[in-house]
C-alpha cells in the first residue's frame, strides 16, 4: 500500500510538475515572442543607422577655397627653406644646393628612410605573437544547468552552477606557427632587397640632378656673360635693318645689295633671340634646381675660356662592362629577380604543413575554482591538402616571374650597352666640336676688333661693323654652348657607365661640408677626365665577341649577395671620394 501510495503521490507531484511546466511554457513562448518582437526592433533600428552613417561618410569633393589655401601652404613650404647666396656660385655649390634642396632628391631619401622602417617591420614580424587578454563578465542571475543522464535520460543533479554571475580573467598568450616564421622570413629578405633596391633608384635620381644642374649651370653662366652685352646689340641691329630698308625703298642703294644685307642680318638676329630664349630659359632652369627664387638675381663665379677637353681613346669594352655592373637601373632589376625568387621559396615553404605552438598563462577570479592560475601548452599541426593542387601551380608561377625578371634585366642591358657607346662617340664629337668651335670663336673675334678699327678710321660702315659684331657675338655664344655640351656629353658618359658624380652617402645637411666633398668627387670629370675602372676583363678569345665578353665581365664584377647586404660598391669618378653605403 505504501509502495502504491508513494507512486501515486510521485505521479500526483510530476503531474503538478507537467502543469506547472505546461503554464511555464506558455508563459515562456508569450515572453519569447516579446524578446524576439524587441530584437527585429533593435535589428531595424541598427540597420537604419548604419545605412545613414553609410550616407553619412560619403566624402564631399575639396571646395575652390580650401585649393587655394593649400597653394597658399605649399608656397610657403617651398621658400621655407630658402638660403641666400652666400658668394658668387660655382657648379659644385649650385649642385650641393640642388641635392640639399631639390624636392625629388628629399622624395628619394624619404623612400629609402621608408623601405629601412618597413625592413625593421618585417624582421619584427617574424616573433612569436604574445597577447595580453583581460576581461570582465556579468550577468543578473546565476549561470545555472542541470544535467541528464546519457544512458537512463534521467536528471542525475539538481540545478547548480560553479561559476559566480559576475567575475573578472586575465590571460597571457604565446602563439608561434613555424609555417608563418617561414613566410615572414622570406618576406623580410625581400624587404631587405626592397631597401638596397631603393639605394639604386636613389643613386639614379642623385645622377639625374647632377646632370641637369651641370648644364643649365653652364648655359647660365653663358646667359649671364652674354645677355648684357647681347640686348643693345639687338637694339643696334634692329635700328640697322630698318635703316636699309629705308634706303631700299629711297634706292639710295641697289635692290639686290640691299636685300643680301637684310637678309644676313635677319639671319644673324634669328640666331640671337633664339640663343637669347635658350639662355634665358637656362637661368629658370637653374634658379627651380638650386632652390633660389626666380626674382633673385645670381652671381657666378668667372667662366673658364680657355677649357681644353681630353679626347683620349678609352677602350669600349671596358666602358660596357663598367656599365653592366654599375647602372643602378641594372642593379636594381638584379635585385628585383632576388625577390622574385623569394617568392619562389614562399611558395615551397606554403606547401609544408603548419606547425603551431601555443602556450599561456591564466588566471580567473571565479570562487568556486580550485585552481584559479594555471598554465597551459600545447602543439598543434594543420595541412592544407588543397596546396596539393594549388602549390605546383604557384611554384610555377613565381618561377615565371623570375624569368620575366630576367629577361627584363637583359633587354636592359641592350638599352645600357647602346646608351654607353652612343655617349662615348657623343663625348668625342663633342671635343671635335669644341676645338672647330673655338677656331671659329678667334677667327670672328679678331674680324670684330678688325671691324672697329676701319670703323673708328671711317673705312668701314657702321651697318657692316653691326653685322660683323652680331657674327662675332654668335660665334662666342657658339663655344660658350659648346663647352657646356663638352661637359654635358662628359656627364652623360659618366652616368650611362653608372659611375657616380656624387656619393649616394654624402651628407646633405651641412651646406658648406658638402660643397666641399661635392668639389672633390667632381674634380675628375670637370677636368675632362674620362671614367675609368679597375674591373678584370676576361680574354677576348673566352665568349668570341667583344659584348659577350662585356657582359661575363659585368656578371663576374657583380658583388654576392652577402657583400651587398653588408655594402653597396658604387664605382668613383677620377679624383672623387669613393662612397660606402
Amino acid at each position: 500500500m505504501k509502495n502504491k501510495f508513494l507512486s501515486r503521490r510521485d505521479a500526483g507531484l510530476q503531474g503538478t510538475v507537467c502543469s506547472t511546466r505546461t503554464v511555464h511554457g506558455v508563459s515562456g513562448d508569450r515572453i519569447r515572442a516579446r524578446q524576439g518582437a524587441s530584437l527585429r526592433l533593435t535589428g531595424l533600428t541598427l540597420l537604419s543607422a548604419a545605412v545613414l552613417s553609410a550616407c553619412a561618410i560619403k566624402p564631399e569633393p575639396i571646395t575652390q577655397a580650401e585649393h587655394f589655401q593649400r597653394a597658399q601652404d605649399d608656397y610657403k613650404t617651398l621658400y621655407s627653406t630658402y638660403v641666400p647666396l652666400a658668394r658668387p656660385l660655382t657648379l659644385s655649390d649650385a649642385i650641393s644646393r640642388a641635392l640639399k634642396y631639390n624636392y625629388n632628391a628629399r622624395l628619394a631619401k624619404t623612400e629609402q628612410t621608408l623601405q629601412d622602417r618597413q625592413l625593421d617591420l618585417a624582421m619584427a614580424q617574424m616573433l612569436p605573437r604574445i597577447a595580453a587578454n583581460a576581461g570582465y563578465t556579468w550577468r543578473n542571475n546565476d549561470n545555472a544547468a542541470e544535467s541528464v543522464s546519457e544512458l537512463t535520460r534521467q536528471r542525475s543533479l539538481e540545478y547548480s552552477f560553479s561559476e559566480q554571475p559576475s567575475h573578472a580573467t586575465a590571460s597571457l598568450e604565446l602563439s608561434w606557427n613555424l609555417l608563418d616564421l617561414g613566410v615572414s622570413y622570406f618576406q623580410a629578405k625581400q624587404q631587405g632587397f626592397r631597401t638596397y633596391a631603393a639605394v639604386e633608384r636613389r643613386r639614379k635620381v642623385i645622377d639625374d640632378i647632377v646632370k641637369s644642374t651641370q648644364e643649365a649651370y653652364w648655359k647660365a653662366v653663358a646667359a649671364d656673360r652674354l645677355l648684357p652685352r647681347l640686348k643693345p646689340l639687338l637694339a643696334e641691329a634692329d635700328k640697322m635693318l630698318e635703316n636699309s630698308r629705308e634706303a631700299s625703298r629711297q634706292k639710295l642703294v641697289p635692290q639686290l645689295q640691299g636685300l643680301d644685307y637684310q637678309q644676313n642680318m635677319l639671319s644673324v638676329v634669328g640666331q640671337l633671340r633664339r640663343m637669347q630664349t635658350d639662355l634665358n630659359t637656362a637661368r629658370v632652369q637653374l634658379a627651380s634646381l638650386i632652390d633660389v627664387p626666380t626674382d633673385v638675381p645670381i652671381e657666378f663665379a668667372p667662366m673658364d675660356l680657355d677649357y681644353a677637353a681630353t679626347a683620349s681613346k678609352v677602350d669600349p669594352r671596358k666602358l660596357e662592362a663598367l656599365g653592366l655592373a654599375m647602372r643602378p637601373e641594372l642593379r636594381e632589376e638584379a635585385y628585383q629577380e632576388k625577390i622574385d625568387q623569394q617568392d619562389v621559396y614562399k611558395e615551397i615553404v606554403k606547401m609544408m604543413p603548419g606547425v603551431g605552438v601555443l602556450g599561456s598563462l591564466n588566471y580567473d577570479s571565479n570562487r568556486y575554482l580550485y585552481n584559479p592560475n594555471w598554465a597551459q601548452l600545447g602543439v598543434n599541426a594543420t595541412f592544407n591538402l588543397v596546396n596539393l593542387i594549388e602549390g605546383p601551380k604557384a611554384i610555377s608561377a613565381a618561377k615565371a616571374s623570375v624569368e620575366v625578371s630576367r629577361q627584363r634585366r637583359l633587354a636592359l642591358s641592350v638599352a645600357v650597352l647602346t646608351q654607353v657607346n652612343l655617349s662615348y662617340e657623343e663625348y668625342l664629337a663633342a671635343v671635335e666640336d669644341l676645338d672647330i668651335a673655338k677656331q671659329i670663336n678667334d677667327v670672328e673675334q679678331q674680324i670684330r676688333v678688325a671691324s672697329a678699327n676701319e670703323a673708328k678710321a671711317q673705312e668701314e660702315s657702321e651697318a657692316d661693323r653691326i653685322r660683323r659684331d652680331l657674327a662675332s657675338m654668335v660665334a662666342e655664344f657658339s663655344y660658350d654652348r659648346t663647352i657646356a655640351q663638352v661637359h654635358t656629353a662628359l656627364t652623360n658618359l659618366y652616368t650611362s657607365v653608372g659611375v657616380d658624380l656624387v656619393p649616394p652617402s654624402a651628407d646633405t645637411e651641412d651646406l658648406d661640408k658638402l660643397s666641399e666633398r661635392v668639389k672633390g668627387a667632381i674634380a675628375g670629370w670637370e677636368a675632362g677626365q674620362l671614367p675609368d675602372s679597375a674591373i678584370a676583363l676576361p680574354a677576348a678569345s673566352t665568349f668570341g665577341t667583344p659584348a659577350a665578353s662585356a657582359a661575363s665581365t659585368a656578371a663576374d664584377a657583380k658583388p654576392s649577395a652577402a657583400t651587398q647586404a653588408s655594402a653597396v660598391p658604387v664605382a668613383a669618378a677620377p679624383g672623387s671620394i669613393v662612397a660606402a653605403q
